[in-house]
């Protein structure tokens, strides 16, 4: 494989960890606002109508929780590792333009590469799994009879469509169940 195609998947991996993230970032902080309203909500629900022993400790138990995984989530930084992620792709840009040029020495370039990973944290593998089938789903849909082949050098296996198609549907599952559980929490125990 050639320096600049490792450049190149890198960096649209990289891109990739940084939506992902993002995305965490955004879930997080709706989940934290869904959790402390629910909490909120319960507690002045419960002086105009007291509710069972039981109800109460549920409630004071989840404002507990939020408050240790509000900690929690701030710990995680999403923002600004994804910030981090953002600079090294864009520095990896650099980079693979340089690549391109007939007159680069592959040598100096490959050690540019090698400190740029040392930027900041690696990609997950679902985030190359995702830049594989983005690309190829984005060759796949611009070309009209074209050899995808021709404009990529990678095609997803089976086993990567299956690995990018069940972390979608696992983060889908997930996210569903932290958003049901207080409501499901609040009818359980009425």
């Amino acid at each position: 494989m050639e320096l600049s195609d490792k450049i190149w998947w890198t960096r649209k991996s990289k891109i990739q960890t940084e939506k992902r993230l993002l995305s965490n970032s955004l879930q997080s902080q709706f989940l934290l606002l869904w959790y402390s309203f629910l909490s909120v909500s319960a507690s002045v629900y419960n002086l105009k109508f007291p509710a069972a022993e039981s109800m109460q400790i549920v409630w004071i138990a989840t404002s507990i929780w939020v408050l240790v995984i509000s900690g929690y989530i701030t710990g995680l930084s999403f923002k600004e590792r994804a910030s981090l992620i953002k600079e090294s792709y864009q520095a990896l840009q650099k980079l693979y333009e340089l690549s391109k040029l007939p007159s680069s020495d592959q040598v100096e370039l490959l050690e540019e590469y090698e400190k740029t990973l040392n930027l900041c944290e690696n990609h997950k593998e679902i985030d190359y799994y995702t830049a594989l089938c983005q690309e190829y789903l984005l060759a796949s849909k611009g070309s009209k009879n074209d050899d995808i082949k021709s404009r990529l050098n990678r095609l997803p296996t089976p086993y990567v469509w299956i690995s990018w198609f069940s972390n979608k549907l696992m983060r889908i599952t997930i996210l569903s169940f932290f958003y049901a559980l207080p409501v499901a929490t609040f009818v359980f125990f009425k």
